[in-house]
């Protein structure tokens, strides 16, 4: 479709006018945007699968809705704000444009609130959006007003504002309320038949016995997940589900069907030019290279990610991945440098409330302190950690198990640590 926006099809996002120019030519945009604007939205909606063909567009489109923000007493105007957002939620999400995803939602609730229309979907989208920026106490408000909206009437986005409730509390380590309102989404989505929201609710099941150790449990279920995908017309695996089978197999030592996984992830990312699933991948190959002894690897994959989590803004992810590196460091014997990094580690994740990998964080930063000589901050860590896992309930006597053997086989000289093929607890 030819631009008549005045821009063209390879204008760079950096060359666009500032609001101010827009606003000077205001009398040019009615004349000329006003027209294709719809037309638009219908090329947006054709290939809103195909992410390249909108990266072409990715300009234009964001010219338009600079001029649908200018149109503040226009009904159409209003409308199609709502339906670009919409439209062009999972693209902005694949590319880790959550700030942009953000923008649209804001003015396309605006435009709800104008045309009195059942604000659910952008609210949840908007969540969304503000959890991937590390926006906390918005995030949760959003969720709140989304769950509101659903309840009045939408009972798609309430099922699925349930469910993204459960999946924040189990990442925040609320286990029980977690799996009552999982429990709850599952009804909810059988009776609006989601089957991806009901694929869900079982993988997050599953995390929540990965972190119990239960591994079998956890594998049975992202299996079932993962049936339950091709039966509604998958013929591949997700891209969760090929994520979650290579942390499975990694933790069950099975690492040639880890690798397989994880490395199948990485290049699926890599093609679709999905940066939070390069970053992720990357992420637990590196816990495979470490187990295995392949330092240099995993050192090399745990930068990788580190570097795309902050180009996206994904804080949990950096955490993540402080943590990995401070384990990579002290392998490698730089104590000092690795307590850095585990201190950056527990500092974000009691940020982002993450109670579980809180404890994880502070077991390791443990098993630095040893190493540098403070033992009764040591303890004081490690005493903090199995309080956090006593807390969650997820203190097994596997959890157990694999804690004290990490912590006990990792307070070694550091000159045995090259030697030392180690299985990481949880």
């Amino acid at each position: 479709m030819k631009a008549t926006t005045g821009l063209r099809r390879d204008t760079a996002v950096s060359d666009l006018p500032d609001v101010a120019s827009l606003q000077q030519l205001a009398h040019y945009w009615t004349e000329a945007v006003a027209l294709p604007a719809g037309p638009r939205l219908a090329l947006a909606r054709r290939y809103q699968d195909q992410y390249d063909r909108l990266d072409l567009e990715f300009p234009n489109l964001r010219a338009v809705h600079v001029w649908l923000v200018m149109q503040r007493q226009s009904r159409p105007a209003a409308r199609l704000l709502i339906d670009y957002a919409i439209v062009l939620a999972p693209y902005l999400q694949h590319r880790g444009r959550a700030a942009e995803l953000l923008r649209w939602c804001d003015d396309g609730l605006r435009a709800c609130a104008y045309l009195q229309e059942n604000p659910g979907v952008l609210l949840l989208l908007r969540y969304e959006a503000q959890f991937v920026l590390s926006q906390w106490e918005a995030a949760h408000a959003s969720l709140v007003a989304a769950l509101t909206a659903g309840a009045s009437g939408d009972a798609p986005t309430y099922a699925r504002a349930v469910l993204a409730l459960g999946r924040l509390q189990l990442n925040r380590g609320e286990y029980e309320a977690a799996l009552r309102n999982l429990a709850k989404a599952q009804a909810l989505l059988t009776a609006v038949a989601d089957i991806p929201g009901l694929s869900t609710v079982l993988a997050e099941k599953a995390a929540y016995h990965l972190n119990r150790r239960e591994l079998d449990t956890a594998l049975a279920l992202y299996l079932e997940a993962d049936q339950l995908d091709r039966q509604n017309g998958a013929t591949a695996p997700s891209d969760r589900t090929l994520l979650m089978l290579g942390v499975v197999y990694r933790k069950k030592r099975d690492y040639p069907r880890a690798t397989a996984y994880l490395q199948q992830a990485m290049s699926r990312g890599e093609s679709q030019q999905y940066p939070a699933l390069i970053a992720t991948a990357a992420h637990h190959l590196a816990w495979v290279r470490l187990d295995q002894g392949d330092l240099q690897r995993a050192r090399r994959l745990s930068g990788h990610a580190l570097t795309l989590y902050r180009s996206t803004g994904d804080i949990r992810g950096t955490a993540d991945t402080y943590e990995q590196l401070g384990l990579l460091t002290l392998a490698g014997g730089r104590v000092q440098q690795a307590w850095r990094y585990l201190d950056r580690a527990v500092v974000l994740r009691r940020q982002v409330g993450n109670k579980q990998g809180v404890a994880s964080s502070l077991r390791r930063r443990a098993i630095a302190y040893v190493h540098t000589g403070h033992v009764l901050a040591a303890v004081y860590d490690l005493w903090e950690s199995f309080g956090i896992y006593h807390q969650l309930q997820v203190l097994t006597p596997q959890q157990l198990g694999s804690i004290l053997w990490e912590f006990f086989a990792l307070t070694v000289p550091a000159r045995r640590y090259r030697n030392l093929r180690w299985r990481r607890g949880v």
